[in-house]
């Protein structure tokens, strides 16, 4: 798998703990960000590779197939817009295995699902199946793949018996397509996430 936005090495410290024999290719854009991580964050992944790079340049230069994608490159408020557009999708698309996934960390203002919706229809552009699973008010995780997505499959993939329970507890649904497409020509992620911004800070609720 790879890590795209790995930061300290959270997913990866876990991933290398369940699955060990697993190559997980690591990605972070700031090396003093990687270093914290080996020295603080235990991150001692059996197959841990670490590439100080930015995530599209790398992938685009690194045909490896992947099983899954793992996007984190996401931090509020500011999202680069070239990890957000159709283009790049279809990138991580090929970097891809037949069946695999990609998996994107989509944080929000609460009660905003703008962001999420723009980016699941981006995502739909590309893949046969996006779904969703609000992990939190804030937080959402998006899955594009083509092959089907759901709780059930999730299941009843080969988990570790203490995920399983973890694997019913996702409350995996298609996701809404209908949200805004971005493209590497038009991308107004900023503007939309500050405009996310000033309607929660306002009290207007979703938007």
């Amino acid at each position: 798998m790879a890590i795209l936005g790995n930061a300290a090495g959270t997913t990866a410290r876990a991933v290398g703990h369940y699955s060990p024999t697993t190559r997980i290719d690591a990605v972070e854009i700031d090396p003093e960000v990687t270093e914290v991580g080996r020295e603080l964050f235990d991150m001692k992944a059996p197959g841990l590779h670490t590439y100080d790079a930015d995530a599209r340049p790398w992938l685009r230069t690194h045909p490896r197939r992947q099983d899954a994608i793992v996007i984190d490159a996401y931090r509020q408020p500011y999202i680069p817009f070239y990890l957000a557009t159709k283009e790049f999708f279809a990138l991580t698309r090929e970097r891809l295995k037949p069946g695999g996934s990609v998996i994107v960390n989509v944080g929000h203002p609460r009660g905003s699902d703008t962001l999420e919706n723009a980016l699941a229809a981006t995502m739909g552009r590309v893949f046969k199946h996006v779904a969703r699973d609000r992990i939190v008010a804030t937080n959402t995780m998006l899955i594009g793949s083509d092959a089907r997505i759901s709780r059930g499959t999730m299941v009843s993939a080969s988990l570790p018996s203490d995920l399983v329970p973890v694997a019913r507890d996702q409350d995996v649904e298609p996701a809404p397509l209908g949200g805004e497409v971005f493209t590497d020509d038009r991308a107004p992620v900023e503007w939309l996430i500050d405009t996310s911004i000033v309607r929660y800070a306002a009290g207007e609720g979703s938007g």
